[in-house]
């Protein structure tokens, strides 16, 4: 009766045991070791391919070739060693399924001995771990991905525990601080120790932001000093990560070598201020200028009788030198460089806004530019730009008399010949032509020696750009002016 309760209970667990084995996909098997029969319980179809009646033919001996070539010496080993011993087994390897393709099993077997202690019973699973065994192999990749990224990356990637301690450290560390990843890693050197002192309150404060946040990103820059003593500018950006289940903080982040751009900016910002402080200097020496023009301007006036019409005049003629000067300031806080202005956009403002100030219509004066499109320095632009303001101011007032039609020529154009030994020729020679079909200058006149201050203005502002003018009084008025800008 006990026998039968027994055998009964055994049955169950058996039956149960197998049903587990069915749901969970994987073989069960019971050898015999003097025979090498094998008995094959669960889904065996699913998992090999073949049938229950074709699998159940499958005895040790056969069941060597199911095992993958590469893999059958070192299983083969294990299994006889674990027949002779009686001890565990446990091997993982590719099985080959009826389709020829393979799959990658664990098998797990213990064995049962006897009264004269040798093996004649072997119960085991066999369990298919392909998609653990692909998953295992993409992490394996996925790491040495990171790893070669991390050796590529010139700079240090790091994992720092709860206390700030270094646990994982990688990267370019001996390049940028000059210790060995070892010396970082034992404590022996601490990172908080290379930071500038300058720099350090800030670069603790920002730990410590870390430290109470509950999900934090920091992004600092400050200053390292190497084992040698020199400074390395670096970028740092480090984050707060927790455990799967939240137990545990701790910080990944990366140190990014940033000195050459730090260098580069800090050179950039001193360019930039050099450069606005001549610029600041350039407007104070033109508003000089402007002073000078309107002490020109009193003194013309107060030499002769002040007539209502001189005056107003005066000061149109002053506000348009003014203009002059101020569209060139313009030109150049719009030019991509802030030191040069293209010439020939400067003379189209500047000629427009001449022409609204002596009230010409389209239809009295025709205005033709004829101009390349040249840059010039301030040093250059500003005694041009008034030049042509008082020759087309001249054209304007005189050449034309009681609302005669006619037509004024500006021409700019860099000289041939420079432009085919553009290689070899460190100076540039510009002509400059302004001329009208006017009336003409009057023979009576000297330009070079006259009382006009529009004229003394123009003769003096050639003188300062070295150059040569002349004048050509046939069919009108034609004013040619040649000069040269040294600027390389």
């Amino acid at each position: 009766m006990e026998g039968d309760f027994y055998k009964e209970n055994l049955e169950k667990i058996e039956k149960r045991f197998f049903s587990i084995a069915e749901m969970t996909g994987q073989l069960i098997f019971d050898g015999d070791a003097k025979t090498g029969k094998i008995e094959w319980s669960g889904p065996i179809k699913e998992f090999t391919g073949y049938t229950q009646e074709e699998f159940s033919k499958m005895d040790l001996a056969a069941c060597k070739d199911l095992i993958h070539p590469e893999d059958r010496d070192r299983v083969w080993c294990a299994l006889e060693k674990s027949l002779r011993t009686g001890e565990k087994f446990g091997q993982k390897f590719r099985f080959r399924k009826t389709d020829g393709s393979y799959i990658h099993v664990e098998d797990s077997s213990v064995f049962l001995k006897d009264e004269n202690n040798c093996v004649y019973r072997a119960i085991g699973l066999l369990k298919n771990i392909t998609e653990n065994k692909y998953a295992q192999e993409k992490l394996k990749v996925s790491e040495e991905h990171i790893i070669k990224y991390l050796q590529n990356f010139r700079g240090i990637g790091f994992e720092l525990n709860n206390d700030f301690n270094l646990v994982l450290l990688h990267g370019a560390v001996e390049e940028i601080t000059g210790y060995k990843s070892e010396e970082l890693l034992s404590g022996k050197i601490r990172l908080v120790q290379l930071v500038n002192p300058e720099d350090k309150s800030n670069f603790l404060q920002n730990r410590k932001k870390l430290s109470t946040a509950s999900n934090s990103l920091v992004e600092q820059e400050y200053r390292l000093l190497n084992r040698n003593g020199n400074i390395v500018w670096v970028f740092e950006s480090i984050q707060v990560v927790h455990d799967i289940d939240e137990t545990n903080r701790f910080y990944q982040g990366f140190i990014q070598d940033v000195t050459e751009r730090k260098i580069s900016m800090e050179a950039l910002d001193k360019a930039n201020k050099l450069r606005k402080k001549e610029i600041h200097h350039r407007i104070k020496n033109n508003l000089q200028v402007i002073s000078s023009l309107l002490e020109l301007e009193c003194e013309n006036l107060l030499s002769g009788n002040l007539e209502r019409e001189k005056v107003i005049e005066a000061f149109r003629e002053s506000n348009n030198r003014i203009t002059s000067m101020s569209i060139i300031h313009e030109e150049l806080y719009n030019s991509k460089d802030m030191e040069t202005i293209n010439f020939a956009s400067y003379l189209k403002e500047l000629t427009d806004d001449l022409f609204k100030s002596y009230k010409v219509g389209s239809s009295d004066i025709q205005l033709f530019l004829d101009v390349e499109d040249i840059f010039f320095e301030m040093d250059n632009a500003i005694p041009l730009g008034i030049i042509v303001n008082e020759l087309i101011s001249n054209s304007l007032k005189y050449a034309f008399p009681k609302g005669r039609n006619g037509k004024i020529h500006i021409k700019l154009h860099r000289d041939v010949n420079d432009k085919k030994k553009i290689l070899t020729c460190l100076c540039r020679h510009y002509t400059l032509v302004v001329e009208d079909d006017g009336i003409g200058f009057p023979d009576s006149i000297d330009f070079r020696n006259t009382s006009s201050l529009g004229l003394q203005l123009v003769n003096t502002l050639v003188d300062q750009i070295n150059g040569d003018i002349e004048l050509k009084k046939k069919s009108g008025t034609k004013y040619r002016i040649q000069f040269t800008d040294s600027r390389i």
